[in-house]
């Protein structure tokens, strides 16, 4: 039987890695609590590094509450919003962790559109008019870090954001990488195992 994570950058056409999630243990994934410009509505990407706003910080102390796994690991995006959420996730859990950073793990480059108002907006359109980062390069790096994290042993949180989400969403339905920002968008701080977000409903 073929699960959905056996699909994985399957397309040849897109020759993007050989790269497979193929993980036996259980990962969590974690958008960042919201951020400044989640709240103000504005596309922070990478050149952005929004913090959190007291409500994102509650937020992240909630989801800590959520987690059903004692965790062996947890990787996070550099970025202050995703940075910010992990170390209170593990404050809240009492751990002795510490947090890994992987900038794979980034927010997806939205060029010039960073500080605009956030709208709908495709992969293909966002390249074309903002100079965003091509989806395949996107495809490549995240799903490249979601691969090697499937290898560790124990249970891992990874903490990020609502495009990288959407890009492991894309990927473990076997859809087209540029067809990413038509996914769902993971609602703030609500953790979720990375194989159910290749479910229709994306949570």
């Amino acid at each position: 039987m073929c699960r959905p994570h056996d699909r994985l950058l399957s397309r040849a056409e897109e020759q993007l890695s050989a790269d497979r999630y193929d993980s036996l243990v259980a990962i969590w994934f974690l958008r960042h609590g919201e951020s400044e410009a989640n709240a103000d509505g504005f596309f922070a990407g990478q050149s952005i590094d929004s913090p959190l706003t007291a409500q994102g910080q509650e937020q992240a102390r909630k989801a800590a509450l959520q987690l059903t796994s004692r965790l062996d690991w947890i990787v996070s995006s550099p970025l202050a919003r995703a940075l910010e959420t992990a170390e209170i996730v593990l404050t809240e859990l009492d751990s002795p962790l510490r947090v890994e950073l992987d900038p794979r793990l980034v927010e997806y480059d939205v060029g010039k559109a960073a500080g605009m108002p956030t709208r709908a907006i495709s992969a293909e359109q966002m390249e074309a008019e903002f100079e965003a980062e091509p989806a395949t390069a996107f495809a490549r790096r995240v799903m490249s870090a979601v691969a090697e994290l499937s290898q560790r042993s124990g249970t891992g949180l990874v903490v990020s954001h609502a495009g990288v989400a959407r890009m492991i969403s894309t990927n473990l339905a076997g859809l087209r990488v540029w067809t990413f920002r038509q996914q769902p968008i993971l609602k703030n701080a609500e953790p979720v195992l990375i194989d159910d977000l290749a479910l229709p409903s994306g949570t």
